[in-house]
C-alpha cells in the first residue's frame, strides 16, 4: 500500500510538473509571476511573508506591527496561520534560505511556485484514491485526478488567493473518507478529513460542510448496495465521526470563526439580481472566469444510458444541481454566509465533473456511436454559438473534433491502444485550455519581476526604512509610508505601519475611524484602513516619528529633511517635530461621554486619558461654519446637493481671515457621498487634501460617514469634485493651533519610557509615575498585564488603546498575550485525538463482528 502510495505521489508530481511547466518559463524567460497583481501582490505575499517572519522571530501572537496592532495569528487564519500547507511552504522556505542569498521577499515568490506543485500535486493524489474507492479503473482514475488537479479554479485560486486552492484537496480527501466509511465502517480517514479541513480555514470548512453535507444527503436517500451501515446508523456514525474531527482540529476553527464575529464587513446595500448576467466570465464551457468545464464531461452528462450506474448517475445529478446554481447569485451568496455573492463555489463542480469525466471513460464502451454523437451534438452547438458571441477562438477546440472521432473509432473498433490515446488527448485538452485560460482570460493580471522591484518592493526603499528604524528608540515606533502600490507594504519592509489590508480585523479599529476620530480615508473600501489623514495630534499619539511619501501630502507640521530615490520615483522623509513617548502614564482621566468632536477627543488623549468614567473634559473649540460664505463653482448648490456640470466643480467656503489667524490647520467636518453616476469611481478635494472614492455601486463599497477633512488654514476652503451629482453636509469647522501637543510634547519629554519586545512578551521599565500606563496598541480579550511579578488590570482606553494602572512605587510592567480560547482548545483537541482512537478501535471490532 505504502509503495502504490508513493507511485501515486510520483505521478501526481509528474503531472503537477507538467502543468506548472509554461508558468516556470514564463517566470524564468520572462520573469512572469504566478501571482495575482491584486490581492496576490497586496495581501497574499505580504501575508505569508509576516507570518514567516513571526514564526520564525517571535513566540507572541499578538504584534504593534500588524496594521496599528493585534492578534495576527487569529485574524490571520481566515489566510494562512492555520493552513497545514502553508507550514510546509515556511519548512521548505527556511531549508530555502540556508542555501539562497536573495531578499526573503524574492525567495518567498520562489516559493510559490513550490507550493503550487505540491499542492497539485496533493489534489491529484486526493482526487485519485476518491475516485477508486468508488469503483473507478486505475486509468479512468487518473485522469479524473489530472482533470481535477488542472482545472482553471485550481490554476485560478492558486494565483490569486493560494490559501484558498487548499480546499481543493480537502473536498476529494473528505469524499474518499465518507466513502471509506458508508463501504468499509472505516472512519479514520473522514474524521482526519474533518480536522484538518476545520483547523485549515473556518471559510473553507463553510464550504466543505455544504458540499459534503450535500453529497452525504445523496447518499443517505439512495444507497449503494456495498453500503455496509444502514441509513440510521450510518447517520449517526457520520455525526460522531464529524464531532471528533471537530474535536481535533477546534483551534483553528475557534481562531477563525473569533475573529470573523469580532469583525465588521459592514457594506452598502446592493441588489441581487435573481439571474446572472449573461457574460463570456460566467460561461461555464467556454470562456468562463472561473472555471471551464472540459468538453467531455459534457458528453458525459448528456449520456442519459449511463445513468444506470449509481456514481455516474451521483456525480451527474451533483453536476446538473451546480449547473443550474451557477445561474443565480444566491447560491453564491449562500456559500459566502449569505453576503456578497462569490462564485468560489465551483471548485465543487469541478470536481463533481472530472469524476464524472472519467466514469464516462469507464464506460465508454457501453455506448453506440449513434448515442455518442447524440450526446455530443449538444455540446458542438453550445461551443459553436459560444464561439460566435465571444468573437474569440481558442486552440483548445481543436482537441474536440479529435476526441469525438477518437472516441467513435473506439467503439467500431475496441482498441485498448485507442482509449490510451483517448486519454492523452483529453489530457493535453485540459493541458491546451489552461494555456489558453491564462493567455486569453487571466494575462492581464499577471505582473512580472520588474513590475514588483519598481511598485511593490525595491532594495532602496528597504534601505532608506532601515535606516529609519535604526534611530528608533524602542519596539513600539511607527513610520507611515503613503504610496498607493500596497496597503500591506510595512510588511514587505518590516516595520510598524498604520495600515492594514485584510478581509478580518478587529472592528474596533474602523469604529476608532470611522465614528470616534471620523478619520479620513481614501478608498471606502472594506477590509482596509491606511494612515491617519496626516493628523500631526494622531500621528504623536500613535508614535509616528517619520512620513515617507511620493506625492508631497506631509502633515502640516512634520520637517522635511531627506530625499532618496526607489522605484523610479523621489520620495521624500519628513519627521514629526513633537513625539511622545512610546508608552506614557497619564495622571488625567477624562470621560468619554464628555467629548464631542474629533478634534476635543484628540486633546483629551493628549492631555490624559479617556476612558468610560473620569472627569468632564473642556477641549471645545468654536464651530467657524457660523458666518461664513457658500457659493458653487461651475456647479450649482441647492438643498445640500452640488451638480457639477463641467469638468471639476466646486463648493466654496469663505471665512473671515481674523477668525483663522490663530489657527494652523481647520478641521472641516462633512459627509460627502455621490449620486450619480454610481458606475464611476470619483475624488473629493478640500483645498490640498485630495480622496480617492469608489464608484457608488461597487460591492466592497462601506457607507458614506462624517469624516474630518483637515486642512491647512486657510479663508478660502474649495470642496471639489468631478462631473456628476452629490450630497453634502457641512457639520462643523474648527481650528487647531497644537498648543496642547506642545505642551504635553514638554510634558513627556523628560519621561522617555520604553516599550521593549521580548520573545514572548513587552516589558516597560517605569520611572516612578502613578497613574495609567497608555501603551498605543489595541485592547483585545486575552492581554495581560504583569507589575513586578503580580498581576494587574488591564482595559481599553482611547478608544483603541490599552491602559494598565501603576503606582509610584512599580518598576516595571510585562505585557502578554494568550487567545482566550487556546488553553480550552487544547484540552479540546487531545481529547478529540483519544475519542478518535477509541472510535476507530470500537469500529474495527463491529467490522470483525459483521
Amino acid at each position: 500500500m505504502l509503495k502504490r502510495f508513493i507511485r501515486i505521489l510520483f505521478i501526481g508530481l509528474m503531472m503537477s510538473l507538467i502543468f506548472y511547466a509554461p508558468d516556470i518559463y514564463r517566470y524564468i524567460a520572462e520573469g512572469v509571476l504566478y501571482i495575482g497583481k491584486g490581492d496576490g501582490l497586496k495581501q497574499m505575499i505580504p501575508f505569508q511573508l509576516y507570518l514567516f517572519e513571526h514564526f520564525k522571530h517571535s513566540g507572541i501572537w499578538y504584534a504593534p506591527d500588524f496594521g496599528l496592532g493585534g492578534d495576527y495569528f487569529t485574524n490571520l487564519s481566515y489566510y494562512y496561520s492555520t493552513s497545514p500547507i502553508s507550514y510546509i511552504t515556511f519548512i521548505l522556505l527556511f531549508f530555502y534560505q540556508l542555501f539562497d542569498h536573495h531578499s526573503v521577499v524574492k525567495q518567498l515568490v520562489d516559493m510559490q511556485y513550490v507550493t503550487a506543485i505540491i499542492k497539485c500535486t496533493l489534489v491529484f493524489a486526493a482526487a485519485y484514491y476518491a475516485a477508486k474507492e468508488i469503483g473507478m479503473k486505475h486509468r479512468s482514475a487518473l485522469i479524473s485526478g489530472i482533470l481535477y488537479s488542472w482545472s482553471t479554479i485550481f490554476y485560478y485560486f492558486t494565483y490569486t488567493w493560494s490559501f484558498f486552492s487548499d480546499v481543493m484537496v480537502y473536498l476529494p480527501l473528505s469524499i474518499l473518507g465518507l466513502e471509506r466509511l458508508l463501504r468499509r465502517n472505516q472512519p479514520l480517514i473522514f474524521i482526519l478529513s474533518i480536522a484538518i479541513t476545520v483547523f485549515s480555514n473556518f471559510y473553507l470548512a463553510y464550504y466543505e460542510m455544504i458540499a459534503v453535507g450535500i453529497y452525504f444527503l445523496l447518499r443517505l436517500v439512495r444507497q449503494h448496495d456495498q453500503d455496509i451501515l444502514p441509513g440510521v446508523k450510518a447517520l449517526l456514525t457520520v455525526i460522531v465521526s464529524a464531532v471528533i474531527g471537530f474535536m481535533m482540529g477546534n483551534i483553528g476553527f475557534i481562531a477563525g470563526v473569533s475573529s470573523f464575529l469580532h469583525n465588521d464587513r459592514t457594506l452598502e446595500k446592493l441588489k441581487v439580481p435573481l439571474l446572472i448576467d449573461w457574460s463570456a466570465k460566467n460561461n461555464l464551457f467556454y470562456g468562463g472566469f472561473h472555471l471551464v468545464v472540459i468538453f467531455v464531461a459534457a458528453i458525459a452528462l448528456c449520456s442519459f444510458s449511463l445513468y444506470r450506474y449509481y456514481y455516474y448517475r451521483l456525480f451527474s445529478v451533483i453536476t446538473w444541481i451546480m449547473m443550474v446554481g451557477s445561474l443565480t447569485p444566491y447560491v453564491g451568496s449562500m456559500f459566502n454566509g449569505f453576503s456578497m455573492s462569490q462564485r468560489r463555489w465551483v471548485y465543487i463542480l469541478a470536481f463533481a465533473t472530472a469524476i464524472l469525466t472519467g466514469l464516462f471513460i469507464q464506460h465508454l464502451s457501453e455506448l453506440s456511436i449513434r448515442q455518442l454523437l447524440s450526446a455530443s451534438l449538444p455540446v458542438v452547438i453550445i461551443l459553436m454559438i459560444s464561439v460566435l458571441v465571444q468573437q474569440d477562438f481558442q486552440y483548445w477546440l481543436f482537441y474536440v473534433p479529435v476526441i469525438i472521432i477518437l472516441m467513435a473509432c473506439y467503439l467500431k473498433y475496441r482498441g485498448q491502444w485507442l482509449m490510451n490515446i483517448i486519454v492523452l488527448a483529453v489530457a493535453f485538452c485540459q493541458l491546451t485550455l489552461i494555456q489558453d485560460y491564462h493567455y486569453g482570460i487571466q494575462h492581464q493580471y499577471f505582473k512580472t519581476t520588474d513590475y514588483m522591484t519598481e511598485h511593490v518592493y525595491n532594495k532602496q526603499m528597504q534601505q532608506a526604512i532601515n535606516q529609519l528604524k535604526k534611530n528608533q528608540v524602542d519596539d513600539l515606533r511607527r513610520i507611515t509610508l503613503s504610496d498607493n502600490s500596497s496597503v500591506n507594504l510595512p510588511m514587505y519592509y518590516r516595520f510598524n505601519g498604520t495600515m492594514l489590508y485584510s478581509s478580518i480585523f478587529d472592528k474596533q479599529i474602523l469604529k476608532f475611524y470611522e465614528e470616534d476620530l471620523k478619520i479620513a480615508q481614501h478608498k471606502q473600501k472594506n477590509s482596509y484602513y491606511a494612515m491617519l489623514s496626516g493628523r500631526t495630534n494622531l500621528a504623536s499619539l500613535y508614535n509616528v516619528d517619520d512620513f515617507i511619501t511620493a506625492s508631497g501630502d506631509h502633515p502640516t507640521l512634520f520637517d522635511k529633511h531627506s530625499k532618496f530615490q526607489a522605484g523610479g520615483s523621489q520620495y521624500e522623509v519628513s519627521t514629526n517635530p513633537y513625539p511622545l513617548p512610546s508608552v506614557r502614564v497619564a495622571d488625567k482621566v477624562f470621560a468619554a461621554s464628555s467629548l464631542h468632536t474629533p478634534l476635543e477627543k484628540e486633546r483629551a488623549m493628549l492631555e490624559g486619558v479617556v476612558k468610560e468614567q473620569g472627569a468632564a473634559g473642556h477641549f471645545g473649540a468654536p464651530d467657524l461654519l457660523a458666518g461664513t460664505q457658500l457659493t458653487a463653482e461651475q456647479a450649482t448648490w441647492r438643498n445640500s446637493i452640488l451638480t457639477v456640470d463641467g469638468e471639476e466643480g466646486s463648493l466654496i467656503i469663505k471665512l473671515n481671515k481674523q477668525k483663522i489667524t490663530p489657527y494652523t490647520e481647520l478641521y472641516l467636518t462633512m459627509k460627502s457621498d455621490i449620486i450619480v453616476p454610481q458606475d464611476k469611481d470619483y475624488y473629493i478635494q478640500v483645498n490640498e487634501k485630495k480622496l480617492m472614492k469608489p464608484k457608488k455601486n461597487y460591492k466592497y463599497r462601506r457607507e458614506s460617514k462624517d469624516v474630518v477633512m483637515n486642512i491647512k488654514a486657510a479663508d478660502e476652503i474649495r470642496i471639489s469634485f468631478p462631473k456628476g451629482k452629490y450630497r453634502i453636509n457641512l457639520i462643523s469647522l474648527q481650528g487647531e493651533d497644537y498648543s496642547v501637543l506642545k505642551n504635553a510634547y514638554q510634558k513627556y519629554k523628560h519621561q522617555p519610557l520604553k516599550l521593549i519586545k521580548k520573545r514572548f512578551s513587552y516589558e516597560v521599565n517605569l520611572k516612578g509615575d502613578k497613574g495609567t500606563l497608555v501603551v498605543p496598541m489595541p485592547y483585545v480579550n486575552g492581554l495581560k498585564a504583569i507589575v513586578d511579578g503580580e498581576e494587574r488590570p488591564i482595559e481599553p482606553v482611547n478608544y483603541l488603546m490599552t491602559g494598565i494602572p501603576v503606582e509610584m512605587t512599580d518598576q516595571k510592567v510585562t505585557i502578554k498575550y494568550t487567545p482566550p480560547y487556546l488553553k480550552w482548545g487544547i484540552v479540546v483537541m487531545i481529547s478529540g485525538i483519544a475519542a478518535a482512537a477509541l472510535f476507530n478501535k470500537w469500529t474495527k471490532n463491529s467490522r470483525l463482528s459483521i
